[in-house]
């Protein structure tokens, strides 16, 4: 899970003045919070673009599905926020809907779930300010920071020994479905990848910049094939990272993670 930067959206005036009037509708028992798709569903493709297109959950970039505008906290939950752009999030089906997880048999997705660690459920924003909630927020570095990986691309806490940081990934792992199947098998494979380029890396840097013919043009097509696989536009980059961090005891991907 990589941060994505909400202030990134900024919403027109004109949106905003629609979004607060459904929004009063809503808080009116007008009409239902479903009601207001037309609202969030219209910011789509600006949530889209400012995370290039991947699902700000898992960083898949989904082909199997029409990924959708997710409510954080729920709208079935949190009424009062359904209008608001800051509860908006771009994910992917097997994130937002409830699956069955097909290595293990259990229900996974997000779907209406929004567990608390302890305390009530927040009724405005100035409460919300203070809730506990159990789901990592892909918006906050201090959330997304809390999970990590295998090295075969099972996803798993950064912190097991806190119980509460623990539980927070362990839950946000099954909820947002980081571990399904599909899922663990891409990142495997950027492993494997990721490891081919560095081998080949490794070979070639001795006789860098020496003069020898094709040596200087494949050990740079390793290296950039590294950098295009920890851009941020690329899916999967966080975990991408992590492996290539791995390998930084040879001198030339110490150098290279430099200037990243």
């Amino acid at each position: 899970m990589r941060r994505i930067d909400l202030r990134k959206l900024n919403p027109s005036q004109d949106w905003k003045t629609r979004a607060q009037s459904k929004q009063s509708d809503i808080d009116n028992k007008v009409c239902e919070p479903k009601k207001g798709y037309s609202i969030w569903s219209e910011l789509k493709p600006k949530l889209k673009e400012i995370s290039n297109g991947k699902c700000w959950y898992c960083e898949s970039r989904e082909h199997r599905s029409d990924n959708t505008v997710d409510h954080f906290r729920p709208k079935s939950l949190y009424p009062w926020f359904t209008c608001d752009y800051e509860n908006f999030r771009y994910a992917c089906t097997f994130c937002n809907s409830i699956r069955i997880n097909p290595d293990t048999g259990e229900s996974s997705g997000k779907g209406d779930h929004f567990p608390l660690i302890k305390g009530t459920q927040a009724q405005n924003r100035i409460q919300r300010n203070t809730e506990q909630y159990v789901l990592i927020d892909p918006c906050k570095m201090t959330d997304v920071s809390l999970l990590d990986f295998y090295d075969d691309g099972r996803p798993k806490a950064k912190h097991p020994k806190d119980i509460t940081k623990n539980k927070r990934a362990v839950d946000s792992i099954k909820y947002f479905h980081l571990d399904h199947p599909d899922l663990n098998e891409a990142r495997r494979s950027l492993a494997l990848d990721i490891r081919d380029w560095v081998e080949t890396g490794d070979e070639l840097y001795p006789d860098f910049n020496t003069g020898i013919s094709g040596v200087d043009k494949a050990f740079e097509t390793a290296v950039d094939s590294l950098a295009r696989a920890i851009s941020p536009d690329a899916p999967f980059s966080i975990f991408a990272k992590k492996m290539v961090k791995g390998y930084q005891d040879r001198e030339w991907i110490e150098e290279f993670l430099g200037c990243a």
